[in-house]
């Protein structure tokens, strides 16, 4: 694959189209993330289903105006519609339709309906910028809302552990860390990328608010989260920005600094009522009952127990801990398949997209967007390993970023023939893009 060539003064492309069905997808991720039935007097009102109908709406009118597809097909898409169809096919199979059916209309389908919604309506790399911008924010600010309840005593679970201010997603020590965990890259990414000082401070900051969260949650899965992505995100920019080798040698030193002892001690017997070891344990134990589920039993291997089902037939009511065997149990063994290629094949997305950048100035913001968006990817591909989040919203943003990401730049590639860039420490300064 031929590289573009370097284009100090070129902007990618702006697209006016979708503005209202746009507007309505920012206000529905501020709304996702900051809850406002928690935080205003407002009760049940259905706000955010009304935005949403309503943001809907105005796409599917515009698009059929322009009697064009309902939606761009890009693979990854393609693999989570497998997904979908497998969902709706195991809800009358289920041990309980009825709680299948209402898990996928009130979560799953509106993820896959807000995917369709993204990749089609991020038509310019400035939205996709603000999209991001506005998702990193927000969650910047349940964090900073979880550490003043955390500062007053407030909000927590087993007495030192963290839960979600606003509740909701967020409601779990785990979640919570893996929801943090997931947009740290991204934070670190628009940091790095903003030209100016006073937006590269307001995004470090919620890089620090975000990694901070992560610390008081004392999530095991949180701090092997942060650890593993880390080092991979620093091997990234280390090809390009060899200086940055020292920064996070400075980040891990205030992590651990910061950290009440709980780094040193969240995996033995000092580190809460619970050790590792007893953890591991009942997780295995959650493995070993997730096969036992589907048995011999070809419908629960094809079909699976149902969405929201396997706590029926669990140990004592508990979730599978493990997004892949969530999936594998709740709608079977083809939907993993798919679940875990439309996961690859975003990951792969972000790497061709590294790869075929690293090394041109002129589209030094598209490098450090894609192996924001990449490092974002793999927290979650780890995170997700200890948790049953495969139809939570922590993939599904990064993942529409990355779509969107693709979709944008054969638009801007009508260059001549490259010019490679030699990598040196001078080229720290910040370049034209």
């Amino acid at each position: 694959m031929s590289r573009p060539a370097p284009a100090p003064g070129r902007r990618l492309p702006i697209s006016r189209g979708h503005r209202v069905a746009y507007a309505g997808l920012v206000l529905f991720t501020i709304l996702l993330y900051l809850r406002p039935n928690e935080l205003l007097p407002i009760g049940t009102f259905p706000i955010v289903r009304i935005i949403t109908i309503g943001t809907l709406l105005f796409f599917f009118v515009e698009r059929f105006e322009q009697r064009g597809p309902v939606s761009i097909m890009p693979k990854p898409f393609k693999y989570l519609l497998a997904v979908a169809g497998l969902s709706i096919l195991s809800i009358p199979l289920g041990l309980d339709p009825a709680s299948s059916f209402a898990a996928f209309t009130e979560l799953f389908l509106k993820i896959l309906l807000v995917f369709l919604l993204t990749i089609n309506v991020v038509t310019s790399f400035r939205r996709l910028r603000l999209l991001m911008e506005v998702t990193v924010v927000c969650a910047a600010v349940v964090g900073l809302f979880t550490l003043y309840e955390y500062a007053q005593g407030k909000n927590l679970v087993e007495d030192f552990r963290a839960a979600g201010a606003l509740g909701g997603i967020f409601g779990n020590p785990n979640d919570l860390a893996l929801a943090m965990n997931v947009l740290l890259p991204i934070a670190v990414g628009l940091g790095l990328s903003r030209p100016h000082p006073i937006s590269k401070l307001l995004y470090f900051a919620c890089a620090v608010a975000l990694l901070m969260t992560t610390v008081i949650t004392h999530s095991r899965a949180g701090f092997l989260t942060v650890v593993i992505a880390g080092v991979f995100f620093l091997v990234q920019l280390g090809r390009r920005y060899p200086a940055v080798w020292a920064v996070g040698a400075l980040a891990a030193v205030a992590l651990l600094a910061s950290s009440p002892g709980r780094v040193f001690t969240m995996f033995d017997a000092s580190g809460g009522e619970r050790t590792a070891a007893a953890s591991a344990s009942a997780r295995w134990e959650l493995v070993k009952r997730s096969v036992a589920v589907a048995g011999a039993n070809p419908i629960r291997w094809t079909f699976g127990v149902g969405l929201n089902n396997f706590h029926i037939v669990s140990i004592k009511e508990k979730v599978n801990h493990n997004a892949y065997l969530q999936v594998f149990n709740e709608i079977g063994l083809p939907a993993m398949i798919f679940y875990i290629l439309f996961l690859v094949s975003v990951i792969g997305i972000t790497a061709r997209i590294a790869k075929r950048y690293r090394r041109v100035r002129g589209y030094r913001q598209v490098w450090l967007t894609a192996i924001a968006i990449q490092t974002s990817l793999i927290a979650y591909a780890v995170g997700s390993s200890f948790a049953s989040v495969a139809f939570h919203w922590y993939l599904y943003y990064p993942a529409a970023f990355a779509v969107c990401l693709q979709q944008l730049l054969p638009r801007a590639e009508r260059l001549p023939i490259p010019r490679e860039v030699t990598p040196r420490v001078w080229y720290l300064r910040r370049v034209q893009h």
